[in-house]
Parts: C-alpha cells; sequence; structure tokens
C-alpha cells in the first residue's frame, strides 16, 4: 500500500499589525493629547487650578504621558515590522529545511520496509514539519541517521546542505522568538502607559465636569473641548 503523501507544513502565524497599531491604543492616546491641549488653555487653566488644584504640573505629567507614549507606539510598530520580516525568513527556511527531510525520507522508503525503520525517518508521523517545538530533533535524527544508513544518492553534498538548513531554520526560529518578545514587550509598556493616561486625563475631565456643570447650556463649547458630554455629568 502505497504511503499517503505527506501534508506540507503550514506557515507559522503572520502577527497582523491591525492597521500598524491597535485603534483603542492610539485613540486613547488623542484623547489625552486634546483634554491636555484644553488644561493648557489659558481660558481653562487658572480656574482649574484655583478651583480645582489642576495644576500646571498635573497637566504637564498628561503632557509627559502622552508624549512617551507616542514614542512608544512608534517603537511597537517598528517591532512589529521586524517580527514579520523575521517571520517570513522562518518560513522560508522551514521550507527548505522539511524539503531536504522529505528527500531523506523517500531515500529510506526505497531501502526500508519495515515499519520500526521508517519510524525512526518519521514517516508518515502525525504532524511531521507542522510542530516547531519538534522539528529541530526530528530533522538532526533523520539527517544522522540517513548519513549512517548510507542511503542511495545521500551524497555527503546533500547532507552538508541539510546540516546548513536545520543551522538556518534554528537561527530564524530564535530570532522570531527573540522578536516576538521585543514586540509584546514595548506593547506592555504601552498599554501601561496608556492606562496612566487614562488615569490623568479622566481626573482632568472631573474637574471639568464640577468647573462646568452640563446644566448650564454656555458650558457646552468648553465641555467639548475636555471631550466630555455636554447634556450629562461625567459617570463617576
Amino acid at each position: 500500500m502505497a504511503d499517503p503523501t505527506p501534508t506540507p507544513p503550514p506557515a507559522p502565524k503572520t502577527p497582523q499589525t491591525h492597521g500598524e497599531l491597535d485603534k483603542q491604543l492610539l485613540a486613547n492616546i488623542k484623547l489625552g493629547e486634546d483634554v491636555a491641549a484644553a488644561a493648557q488653555d489659558p481660558d481653562h487653566a487658572p480656574r482649574l487650578a484655583s478651583e480645582e488644584e489642576i495644576d500646571a504640573a498635573t497637566v504637564a505629567n498628561l503632557v509627559t504621558l502622552n508624549t512617551d507614549a507616542r514614542t512608544l507606539a512608534g517603537q511597537v510598530i517598528t517591532a512589529r515590522k521586524a517580527h514579520l520580516t523575521v517571520t517570513a525568513d522562518t518560513v522560508a527556511a522551514q521550507k527548505v529545511l522539511v524539503k531536504a527531510l522529505r528527500d531523506i525520507q523517500q531515500r529510506a522508503k526505497a531501502k526500508f520496509k519495515d515499519k520500526p525503520k521508517r519510524s525512526a525517518y518519521c514517516i508518515n508521523k502525525e504532524n511531521f514539519g507542522r510542530d516547531r517545538s519538534l522539528l529541530g530533533q526530528d530533522a538532526t535524527d533523520i539527517i544522522n541517521l540517513g548519513e549512517t544508513d548510507a542511503l542511495r544518492g545521500l551524497t555527503p553534498a546533500k547532507i552538508a546542505a541539510a546540516r546548513a538548513a536545520l543551522v538556518t531554520w534554528r537561527q530564524a526560529d530564535v530570532a522570531e522568538g527573540k522578536a516576538a518578545e521585543i514586540q509584546s514587550t514595548l506593547l506592555g509598556q504601552l498599554q501601561t502607559k496608556v492606562d496612566a493616561i487614562n488615569t490623568a486625563r479622566r481626573d482632568i475631565q472631573l474637574a471639568v465636569d464640577t468647573c462646568w456643570p452640563h446644566t448650564d447650556k454656555a458650558n457646552a463649547p468648553i465641555r467639548r473641548a475636555f471631550k466630555i458630554p455636554t447634556n450629562k455629568p461625567v459617570a463617576k
């Protein structure tokens, strides 16, 4: 009975950039910037400071948080692009490696008919080439066994090429893992910074809600400047 056609390994999942960066994070940074700008307005700043203790230092803190978040957002975008690049490198290296391993397996099939020997070459192994956590060890075993068994047509050049493909794939796999780690770390830092922005921004908005209540329609333009409802209080 003929062996089933092996399933080619799937490409590693490609990280998505979500239009460069998560829209909600960017929206929160922009909101923080708008509120900070309104709080710095000479028409608003004195009253906020005298009545609600929202002084220049408080507003400056929000400005700094906004600036830091913008910097981190740029770093996250750069890290995501780097992750995409190394992921593509890993996909390419994996294809080259698995192709070399399939060649060895085909030669082993021609020489060995017994199931134990074929199993040693990972022939018909479930998810062969698909499970990246096992691919390195499987590849090492197949290459070494093929060399030991002196498979027909498996020349020293082919063995060397297979070993080189394994080294390249391992290096790419490590690089992808590091890129993913960097991206995740920066994204976590950005989320923390945006959380701080939201807290500082909301403190100012609550102060504005008290200074310029919604019950006075004349306060509507100021409330709009601070991005709070014009017809109802800010939810506590």
